[in-house]
C-alpha cells in the first residue's frame, strides 16, 4: 500500500510539473533525458533576477541559517547550497532498519524564463556511522540501490529519494513563480 501512495505522487508531480528526476545506477538524472543531470525549470515572464530573489526566499523560509547553507552566489545568476537532513530514509537491511542521513548541495543557474536545477552532490550514511547508501555497487560496499549489473535491488529506496527531490523541486519552483503561500496571510 505505501509503494502504491508513493507511485502515485510520483504520478502527481509529473503530471502537474513535467520536470523530474530520477534514480538511476550511474546517479540523479532528468526523466526525460536521461545523459542529463539536471533539469530545466520553466518560468516565463521572470527575469532571471527575480528568480534568483525568489530562491534566496525560499533559502530564507525554509533553512534556519540560511547564511551557513549558501555557499556560492552571483547575483541575478547562480546560487549554490547546502543541505543535511536527520532521518531521510529508512533502508531494511535483512530485516534490520537503518536510518539513513543526506548532505546534499543544490546549484541553480538563472536565466530569464528559466532555472537549471542540479544537484551536484548527494551522500547518504547510516547514522551508525556504518555504510552509505549507493546508486550501485555490491551488497559489501554498502546499501546499493541497483547491484553492479544494474538490476534494481532496492525500489522502496528509489522511489523515496525520487520523490524527496521532486518534491522539493515543486517547493522551489513555486517560490520561484511565486506561488507558494508565505504571502498568503
Amino acid at each position: 500500500m505505501k509503494t502504491f501512495i508513493l507511485y502515485t505522487l510520483m504520478a502527481f508531480c509529473t503530471l502537474t510539473y513535467g520536470q523530474k528526476l530520477i534514480v538511476t545506477p550511474i546517479g540523479l538524472k532528468d526523466s526525460s533525458d536521461n545523459e542529463k543531470t539536471y533539469i530545466v525549470l520553466n518560468a516565463d515572464g521572470k527575469s532571471a533576477k527575480q528568480l534568483f530573489d525568489n530562491a534566496l526566499k525560499y533559502i530564507n523560509k525554509n533553512y534556519k541559517s540560511p547564511d551557513d547553507v549558501i555557499k556560492g552566489k552571483t547575483d541575478g545568476e547562480y546560487l549554490k547550497f547546502i543541505t543535511h537532513i536527520s532521518d531521510f530514509l529508512i533502508v531494511n537491511n535483512s530485516g534490520a532498519k537503518i536510518r539513513i542521513d543526506a548532505d546534499y548541495t543544490i546549484e541553480l543557474n538563472f536565466k530569464d524564463g528559466k532555472v537549471k536545477f542540479e544537484i551536484i552532490s548527494l551522500d547518504m550514511y547510516a547514522q551508525n556511522g556504518g555504510y552509505k547508501v549507493l546508486f550501485s555497487g555490491g551488497a559489501f560496499e554498502g546499501y546499493p540501490i541497483y547491484n553492479k549489473q544494474g538490476d534494481l535491488k532496492r525500489a522502496e529506496t528509489k522511489t523515496e529519494i525520487e520523490i524527496f527531490f521532486n518534491e522539493t523541486i515543486i517547493s522551489l519552483s513555486d517560490f520561484l513563480l511565486d506561488k507558494s503561500d508565505i504571502d498568503k496571510w
